[in-house]
């Protein structure tokens, strides 16, 4: 499988710490574009589909689609022995981290929503500096993780100083949200060591969807549910794209390199966002983009320049 030999790292023979090579950082920047362009999908498939329709319906897909791609490489999706309830506890954070999105969202400004779940690279430095061997919380990480996020809070500024009256909420929830993606990230990188990521993905969407679904039925009602050739194409794309081949793709990363350094590059998943809005949907560029996104840039840098010095000084 090509995703894998591209995936496998080389230690850096002086400090033996894991190099994130070139090619790699290219990949996951590649995910986050991917990842950016579900903004845009949301917007259109929100016009035909509530929230947690829509997610349910993303999840379906993209279960068909891990599961086939599994189907086709002989791995077996059912649980082996002692996985069970280690899958199951995962499916019910990767459900609530979805739902406090999806709901939070709703309750808030969704550009106030983007900087709070966008706090997730912090939760997966700080997590993974207590779980993760050799994924230190470095003097220059922690300069770095700040730097960028200044980025994404200049390019946002506008949503975040705007009128937050009766927003408290929804920006809690978004802020949970964030919380709980770091742990999953964190939490992949652990449990993908011992358990295939087939299996990881498909047992917490098998989980989530059947929550999704359930909840929709009570919150939405028949308004969940419309039809648009756009809205479809857009559920699509969230499906198969970015919860199928993205959610692969990423868990194998995890399987290999420190959360927290390629955790930080999906900071640039919002600027993606912004920047497809704009070329598909007209949307305005922000004032604030041409500044923030080179902190975003610097930040990334300073949290991967000097892991392997701070490993070395035991930092």
């Amino acid at each position: 499988m090509q995703i894998v030999r591209l995936m496998r790292p080389k230690s850096n023979q002086k400090t033996g710490a894991v190099d994130v090579p070139i090619k790699v950082v290219l990949f996951v920047l590649f995910l986050a574009l991917l990842w950016g362009g579900i903004s845009v999908s949301i917007k259109v498939g929100l016009q035909q589909f509530a929230p947690f329709a829509l997610a349910g319906l993303r999840y379906s897909i993209g279960l068909f689609v891990i599961a086939l791609w599994a189907t086709s490489q002989g791995e077996s999706l059912k649980p082996k022995a002692g996985e069970l309830l280690r899958l199951l506890l995962f499916g019910l954070l990767f459900t609530g981290q979805t739902s406090c999105l999806n709901w939070g969202t709703n309750l808030t400004h969704a550009g106030r929503s983007v900087v709070f779940v966008n706090t997730h690279p912090f939760f997966v430095a700080i997590v993974s500096h207590f779980i993760v061997p050799g994924d230190r919380l470095g003097r220059w990480k922690t300069v770095g993780l700040i730097v960028a996020f200044s980025g994404i809070l200049i390019v946002f500024r506008d949503n975040i100083i705007g009128d937050t009256s009766g927003h408290l909420a929804g920006d809690l929830l978004t802020l949970l949200s964030g919380f709980q993606l770091g742990l999953l990230i964190t939490l992949t990188n652990r449990l993908v060591q011992s358990i295939h990521p087939y299996r990881l993905l498909t047992s917490q969407m098998a989980v989530g969807i059947p929550c999704f679904f359930i909840l929709s039925a009570i919150f939405e009602g028949k308004v969940g549910y419309g039809f648009s050739n756009p809205a479809l194409f857009a559920v699509l794309y969230q499906g198969a794209v970015v919860a199928g081949f993205c959610l692969v793709a990423w868990t194998l990363v995890l399987k290999y390199y420190p959360p927290s350094r390629v955790a930080v590059l999906f900071f640039t998943t919002p600027l993606w966002g912004i920047a497809l809005s704009y070329l598909l949907l007209k949307e305005p560029l922000t004032p604030g983009l041409g500044i923030g996104t080179p902190l975003v840039v610097l930040g990334i840098y300073l949290v991967n320049r000097f892991p392997a010095s701070e490993k070395k000084a035991g930092k």
